[in-house]
């Protein structure tokens, strides 16, 4: 691998197989992450059939998955449209998101605890990565859905993601003196909110009024900028870029009154077009070269430890069960396919690797993690595959004085008519 055309060669296979891939799983509803994975395992067989050393990958994909994060969560938040007509959504999404995270993770630290002969403590934070929903999975399989099945899950996802990185961020660091757990929460949820509203506003504004052709990766790099900031910090910069791309993408929910003046609307919606292009093409190459080097890099010696497999397997029938119960609170309609599509993997991989290196250490055998990561989505490839796309197949939240008209979008707003949803 010395010659750089053969590491081009190489690298530009995979690039074309992940696109093919990708068609495969619109037609076959099964993820592209599980080709990409296979990919990766049969290439580790490949090279050690030809006694080739595996080159030292783990820095490349410590740092792939940070990067891949952000533009996950900014191609998610592209994709979501803002209505007063959606609010319940939106805090459904929130509640859900933060109880399934919450129990699952109580029940798989539970797991983790009397299995592992751990502290329970360190049981807890070794069971966050196992109970983070993986966004980076999530928005690219969940395209057969209704348009607002569709906009739950990668709402749902995308928050699983934040909450799951700012709880492990809590755990894994004491809080300020003097400050208890809750305190040290709330200060840094609210600062960062505040701080992150602002900055999009700011950042959409300037970003409007650039001129040169030089401009799409010269933001993105501002962007990686206050989010890497943000993270060394120890604050939830997560919230940066999903904010940035809910204002971006609902300029007309958030520049109302005298804001409305400072911008060119149409100005935007083209930015936000070229925008979505390429978080698109960058999200998809980063989740490529992320997933293909963990199945490279993953230890299959220990894949077949029954021990691992019956763990895995008692962690997979927590998540969906307590996925399927808190569902089932919050929304009137059908919870199928939605209590089967929780994948773990982007989020999961990188969050494990951080206790390695803060830890030195293994946790708990890496056979579990990969067992969960590979179940959890042939689960949701089953749930995707059996599911219908029929419109008829209405989401209904059940949280406050549910309506009938609870989807529909605002003619007004939104003229669309391929994203509306007809009232029961």
């Amino acid at each position: 691998m010395d010659n750089p055309y053969v590491v081009i060669i190489f690298a530009s296979l995979l690039i074309i197989f992940s696109y093919i891939f990708t068609q495969i799983s619109k037609y076959t509803k099964i993820p592209a992450v599980i080709f990409l994975i296979g990919t990766g395992i049969g290439l580790q067989f490949a090279v050690k059939s030809m006694d080739i050393a595996i080159p030292e990958l783990e820095n490349s994909l410590g740092l792939l998955g940070i990067v891949g994060l952000m533009m996950i969560v900014l191609e998610g938040a592209l994709d979501i449209k803002i209505h007063r007509n959606k609010i319940r959504t939106i805090i459904a999404a929130l509640f859900t998101s933060v109880l399934i995270l919450g129990i699952t993770n109580s029940l798989i630290a539970s797991i983790l605890y009397f299995t592992q002969s751990i502290e329970f403590m360190d049981a807890f934070l070794y069971a966050i990565p196992l109970s983070v929903v993986s966004s980076a999975i999530v928005i690219p399989s969940v395209h057969t859905l209704i348009p607002a099945k569709k906009e739950f899950m990668i709402l749902e996802a995308t928050l699983s993601d934040i909450f799951g990185i700012m709880l492990f961020a809590f755990w894994i660091h004491e809080p300020p003196a003097g400050q208890t757990y809750f305190e040290a929460i709330s200060l840094n949820v609210g600062i960062s909110v505040v701080l992150s509203v602002v900055l999009s506003y700011v950042l959409v504004y300037v970003f409007h009024k650039i001129k040169t052709e030089i401009k799409f990766f010269l933001f993105l790099a501002i962007l990686a900028l206050l989010f890497s900031v943000g993270e060394y910090f120890h604050y939830s910069a997560l919230l940066i870029i999903l904010i940035f791309g809910l204002v971006l993408n609902n300029t007309h929910a958030f520049f109302r009154g005298f804001l409305k003046k400072l911008i060119n609307k149409e100005k935007v919606e083209e930015i936000r077009d070229e925008f979505v292009i390429i978080t698109n093409e960058t999200s998809f190459l980063i989740r490529t070269f992320f997933f293909v080097m963990f199945g490279l890099t993953m230890n299959l010696e220990g894949l077949f430890d029954v021990e691992s497999i019956i763990i895995a397997c008692l962690v997979m029938i927590v998540i969906f069960l307590t996925r399927a119960l808190n569902l089932k609170v919050f929304l009137k309609s059908t919870i199928f396919p939605q209590m089967l599509i929780a994948p773990r993997g982007l989020v999961t991989i990188l969050l494990f690797s951080k206790i390695v290196e803060h830890y030195g250490v293994l946790p708990f055998n890496e056979a579990i993690l990969a067992w969960v990561i590979i179940g959890t989505n042939i689960i949701m490839m089953i749930g995707l595959i059996s599911s219908g796309s029929s419109e008829e197949d209405m989401l209904r939240i059940n949280v406050g004085d549910a309506s009938a008209t609870e989807f529909d979008y605002d003619a007004e707003e939104d003229s669309s008519s391929e994203e509306n949803i007809q009232p029961e």
